[in-house]
């Protein structure tokens, strides 16, 4: 039977997290799925963990040379069979009524192109053993209800490379990952969507996924700067500032020079490295 969802995971040297991510997509309720991992060059032992789950058929595995997560998940995009193509990053679980809830989502409004449900969310802080420091709380993201103008306002946070769904719609429009962005990648996949799509949002307002964001890892937020943050709100917005649902945004300028004043503080010393920016006890104020 053809698969209604293909799962996009791409993934780098996750060897050590990515057997929960799996077992999360093979827990779901709804088992009319294929998961496509694309591994985008990993050194580590990610290709024998997965080796392991190989004998269902519906995980299907790629390994491209080093490229980053964006040409992985566009790579996907060419391997995709389902109607509906779902983003799971390999440190993220679903929990197991994602897929029915999509289904059934997607079924009572059809018109929708592309689905974001709400989260749970802490950050996480590691050492260079993937061993963890210290955490934040869990917290549910978004509220009742999410627009797109919220999402270009920056009223809700990015975190769409986990829980995303869209139609195979969007498979035969230009839209695709942009592989020369370093942060705001998904913020900018779903503005994409959005500018050409602007009645196609479906927001589900329940919990459907775990999110976390690893600081201390190989991961983006990881290698981060305060500049470099500055320069992906700058991108984003030259990008998307034509669009009709940036129209009375605030957060630009005003993220930028709040970014820059944060890299000139670390420059002299005053504050820790961006990695450190939640967890600033453990960090270390530059000499």
């Amino acid at each position: 039977m053809k698969p209604l969802f293909s799962i996009i995971t791409p993934t780098y040297n996750r060897g050590y997290i990515i057997w929960k991510t799996i077992q999360s997509v093979q827990k779901q309720q709804y088992p009319h799925w294929e998961m496509i991992i694309v591994d985008d060059g990993s050194t580590d032992d990610t290709e024998k963990v997965i080796a392991e789950f190989q004998s269902d058929p519906r995980i299907h595995y790629y390994k491209l040379p080093k490229g980053n997560a964006n040409k992985a998940r566009n790579y996907a995009l060419t391997k995709a069979k389902g109607e509906y193509i779902a983003y799971l990053d390999s440190d993220d679980i679903l929990y197991e009524n994602f897929l029915s809830v999509m289904r059934e989502m997607f079924t009572k409004f059809p018109d929708k192109v592309f689905a974001i449900p709400n989260y749970n969310f802490r950050k996480e802080l590691y050492d260079a053993h993937h061993h963890l420091i210290d955490f934040t709380d869990m917290e549910q993201r978004q509220g009742s209800t999410v627009t797109l103008q919220d999402i270009f306002h920056w009223k809700v946070k990015c975190a769409f490379g986990t829980g995303m769904v869209h139609t195979k719609e969007i498979v035969k429009t230009a839209i695709r990952w942009d592989v020369a962005l370093k942060v705001f990648d998904d913020w900018d996949f779903v503005m994409q969507m959005g500018t050409r799509f602007p009645d196609g949002l479906l927001h589900i307002p329940y919990v459907l996924y775990e999110y976390a964001q690893r600081y201390g890892t190989d991961g983006k937020c990881s290698s981060q700067t305060y500049q470099g943050y500055a320069d992906g709100f700058e991108v984003i917005y030259q990008k998307h500032k034509a669009s009709p649902f940036m129209k009375g945004q605030t957060w630009y300028p005003q993220l930028i020079k709040k970014f820059k004043k944060k890299q000139e503080q670390y420059d002299k010393g005053e504050i820790p490295e961006a990695v450190y920016k939640y967890f600033p006890q453990y960090g270390t104020a530059k000499k």
